[in-house]
């Protein structure tokens, strides 16, 4: 009788134990399901805090971000970062890791546009002038640098160097450029005054009390300037997030910063 005893509550603790694992199991998954991490360009760092703000009310989800130069995300996805979302400043670096099989087939568009603008220190004493073939702006700039995103994995300094092509300046710009980590470095840099003057989107410029806008470079000067938004991870956040960001209550929001 006392060996049955002990039998049925061996059996009784192994079940409530099972049960504890698997509501243990369950919360996890649960978390990992409510929780979503997004890998977003740099330059839109405001846009998307409030837009990820709106996302976590109506969703009741937590959204982490990890804000840096879309080239620094995709090569941090391809030595194996996890995000559930993608959001890159050019089509080069989103077509990259789509090319790797990271991207979701059907979950892959352009959500906004930018423009790309020449900016100076807000006391500077330049003022407003054309960009165009005429323009010598290798004496402007004289013996001062130039700031810009790193052309080489920031999408805002290859658009810039674009224009600068175009125009034939960037090859006589050698050893005048300051290259930055990203865009919202190459602002910073101008607006401590440490570069007369540099090349940043617009959306930047538009909110920084100190620089102002010598003029934007026209559009033909440079490829368009699209943000390209990935679902990375195939769960049902990341889905509805990615529609959220191309949905007609969001595009105030990017209005309201800029973006078109």
């Amino acid at each position: 009788m006392k060996s049955k005893y002990i039998m049925l509550l061996l059996a009784s603790i192994i079940y409530i134990s099972l049960i504890s694992c698997s509501g243990g199991s369950h919360s996890k998954t649960e978390n990992k399901v409510n929780s979503i991490m997004v890998f977003s360009a740099a330059s839109l760092t405001d846009v998307l805090n409030e837009i990820v703000d709106s996302f976590e009310v109506k969703y009741h989800v937590k959204v982490k971000t990890n804000m840096a130069s879309s080239g620094t995300l995709a090569r941090q996805i391809e030595q194996g970062g996890k995000p559930d979302i993608y959001i890159s400043a050019s089509n080069k670096w989103a077509n990259y890791i789509d090319s790797l099989g990271y991207i979701q087939q059907g979950f892959k568009s352009t959500i906004a546009k930018n423009q790309l603008v020449l900016i100076t220190p807000k006391n500077s004493s330049i003022k407003a002038f054309a960009i165009d073939s005429t323009l010598d702006f290798i004496s402007l700039l004289g013996k001062e640098r130039l700031s810009i995103g790193d052309p080489a994995h920031v999408p805002a300094g290859r658009y810039a160097k674009q224009s600068l092509d175009y125009y034939g300046w960037y090859t006589k710009l050698n050893g005048k450029i300051l290259p930055a980590k990203d865009v919202r470095s190459a602002l910073m840099v101008v607006e401590m005054e440490e570069a007369p003057m540099g090349i940043v989107y617009k959306t930047d410029a538009l909110k920084s009390s100190k620089v102002k806008i010598l003029n934007t470079f026209p559009e033909n000067s440079h490829k368009p300037i699209m943000y390209v938004s990935g679902v990375i991870n195939n769960n049902q956040i990341a889905k509805d997030f990615y529609k959220y960001l191309l949905a007609d209550e969001t595009k105030v929001i990017w209005e309201k910063y800029g973006f078109n």
